[in-house]
């Protein structure tokens, strides 16, 4: 039917504007304003083209999530692909882009089955290859009996570090820094800096 033929249209200019400007109401005002107008008006488009090119707002909602899982994924992929995955990716979670929205998705998740499954969906996959990433630290390390395992120490990288950024929002830091603390000392058990060739980064002696 030539009134469906938006739906397919997945590169359109139009379709990707009313996606950007759903992400931007997310972030900024949360899911509760998230409506065709608002975001119509945020892309500054007319309403009858988030129906033109979206079956259901949660069909649309689905679609952003999707563009910030491939943002983040983009992301993770070169955290994993670093000299120090843990550490990378520690850094990545502690200062991820997408977190004022993940609240929002969380919520959203809860109206939208569809939404929840491709969170699931996403949420197994970078966590498996969190574990795997680890493992293979692990192994590089001749590390066979751990202090904590790859499942338990992916498990605890993923939620303080989500935590963090979530109190951050409302101004909550305590306990925050002994955390941290944490952290860095597992990884500094697990996945310790090279030492810099002898003597780099030393001043000269003066004459």
């Amino acid at each position: 039917m030539a009134g469906n033929r938006g739906y397919n249209s997945l590169g359109s200019k139009s379709r990707l504007r009313l996606i950007e400007a759903a992400s931007e109401l997310l972030a900024d005002q949360g899911y509760q304003v998230v409506s065709a107008r608002r975001i119509a008006d945020k892309a500054g488009l007319k309403p009858q083209l988030v129906h033109y090119y979206f079956r259901s707002m949660e069909e649309l909602v689905v679609a952003v999530y999707q563009r910030s899982s491939a943002n983040y994924f983009r992301l993770h992929d070169q955290a994993l692909s670093s000299p120090h995955p843990l550490r990378a990716l520690w850094e990545l979670n502690t200062n991820m882009p997408e977190v004022r929205r993940m609240t929002e998705y969380v919520a959203l998740g809860k109206l939208y089955p569809a939404l929840r499954a491709e969170m699931l969906r996403t949420g197994d996959n970078y966590r498996q290859l969190q574990i795997e990433a680890i493992e293979q630290v692990y192994t590089a390390r001749g590390i066979t009996n751990p202090c904590i395992t790859p499942e338990t120490l992916a498990m605890l990288m993923s939620a303080l570090a989500r935590n963090f950024l979530i109190e951050a929002e409302v101004g909550l830091s305590l306990g925050h820094a002994g955390a941290r603390a944490l952290v860095e000392d597992i990884l500094d058990r697990l996945d310790p800096l090279e030492a810099e060739t002898e003597g780099a980064g030393m001043a000269s002696p003066k004459d």
